[in-house]
């Protein structure tokens, strides 16, 4: 598991990085921790997926914590973002930006504990595995990484997040069936299953995804997936914003 954390203080670093090794010690996980001495620095670089979990302090100097946060949130609305900050003062801001956290300096070693058995326990229980042979080989990929599947005659089309695809022999309703309750995958129209974590817009007859697939609508049902679309995004984050609001 990667970890970023961004913080210009040796000693914080120091602290936070040793409480983060005895936890996988202690839960017999591998952390690959990589420190970025700024913002800037990080999202130089920064990709979804690269980071499982970012900590965050948020006075870095010339963009703090909180704007990082806004700009990743802009890549990547589902990577936890864990702040950690000597004052209590950003604490609303932070949570503007659906922080995974707040923690205050000095961190305490639980405190830490608490927030990381937090986020592993909703990854473990949310992202299970689709599970397929292409190719002749058996294939399983987390249902986050995947964006799309759709039908090709006696086959489904799966394509992940890297736009890669995968030739799978299987009924389209075995698709729909395997993917019946999970609340982010929505059939948009005949023989068309999409990742609504993925989607970057639906129109009356397109929906645009990532990797710049798009995939028609159903027109007779668009109003009602448009309204689905919007749901799920509600529910998952529990507020919408205005720019996110002109999107649906």
């Amino acid at each position: 598991m990667n970890i970023a954390i961004v913080d210009n203080l040796s000693s914080d670093l120091d602290h936070l990085k040793e409480i983060l090794h005895s936890y996988a010690a202690l839960h017999h996980l591998q952390f690959n921790i990589r420190h970025f001495p700024s913002a800037e620095a990080l999202l130089d670089v920064y990709q979804p997926l690269l980071f499982s979990i970012l900590f965050l302090e948020i006075n870095l100097g010339s963009l703090t914590g909180t704007e990082t946060a806004r700009q990743i949130r802009v890549r990547d609305e589902d990577v936890p973002i864990i702040f950690v900050t000597a004052s209590s003062e950003y604490r609303a801001e932070a949570f503007d930006c659906f922080a995974a956290g707040y923690l205050t300096k000095p961190i305490a070693r639980e405190k830490i504990y608490r927030v990381l058995d937090h986020i592993l326990h909703s990854k473990k229980s949310q992202d299970h595995q689709f599970s397929f042979i292409s190719d002749r080989h058996a294939q399983s990929l987390p249902y986050s990484q995947i964006l799309s599947l759709h039908s090709d005659k006696n086959y489904v089309i799966l394509t992940d997040l890297s736009g890669k695809t995968y030739k799978i022999r299987m009924l389209f309703s075995e698709a729909e069936n395997l993917c019946r309750n999970d609340a982010r995958f929505l059939t948009v129209s005949r023989g068309v299953i999409v990742n609504l974590d993925h989607v970057l817009s639906i129109t009356r007859e397109v929906c645009q995804l990532k990797q710049e697939i798009r995939y028609p609508v159903n027109i007779r049902k668009s109003h009602q997936i448009r309204e689905m679309w919007f749901n799920y995004h509600f529910e998952k984050k529990g507020s919408i914003s205005t720019a996110e609001l002109s999107s649906f």
